[in-house]
Order: structure tokens, then C-alpha cells, then sequence
């Protein structure tokens, strides 16, 4: 079976999705005591990443690939919720702040 040109393209957005949460899994697993604020802020940009694959991705792209991407962009929608509700998690970024004032 021959790859046809929307095939080598779709594959292209995929590789390009999988890198970036590469990075971020690769960002989340170095360091040696993950903070809640530094989670925040790759879920945040993975986030952002997938809003903006959205809106590139062509009328024409599969619906498969559009989906994925909306259930993605909803899984770390649901994250945001917990971290929203967490109270370690303003305590934390109450913490970090009074911090950073001194």
C-alpha cells in the first residue's frame, strides 16, 4: 500500500503532536522533585500547542486526527480542573510568591 500525499502530511502533524509531549514527558521526568508549578506550566503549553495544531490543521484532515486533538486538548482541560480545586496548589503558588518578593 502506497502513502498518498495526505497520508505523508497527517503524518507529519502526528510526528510533530508526539514531539512536543516528548519534550514535556522528557522536561516532567529530569528533574528530581517535580513541582506543581512546574507541571502547571507544561500542561499549559501543551495546551497551548494543541489549540494551535487545531487551528491549523486543514478542513481536509482526517476527523480522526481532529478528534484526537479535541480529546487531548479536553484530558488537559480536566487536569486544570483538579489543579484548580487542589489546595496544595494555591498553597503552593501562594508560597512561591511570597518567595520571589524578598
Amino acid at each position: 500500500h502506497e502513502l498518498t500525499p495526505a497520508d505523508w502530511t497527517a503524518l507529519k502533524l502526528v510526528t510533530d503532536w508526539l514531539m512536543v509531549y516528548r519534550d514535556a514527558t522528557t522536561q516532567m521526568s529530569t528533574t528530581k522533585q517535580p513541582m506543581l508549578s512546574s507541571t502547571h506550566a507544561i500542561f499549559l503549553g501543551l495546551q497551548s500547542h494543541l489549540k494551535a495544531a487545531l487551528a491549523k490543521l486543514p478542513a481536509t484532515a482526517d476527523p480522526v486526527l481532529r478528534d484526537g486533538l479535541v480529546e487531548a486538548h479536553l484530558k488537559l482541560s480536566d487536569y486544570f480542573a483538579k489543579f484548580d480545586q487542589s489546595k496544595y496548589y494555591m498553597w503552593a503558588t501562594c508560597a512561591f510568591s511570597i518567595t520571589l518578593s524578598y
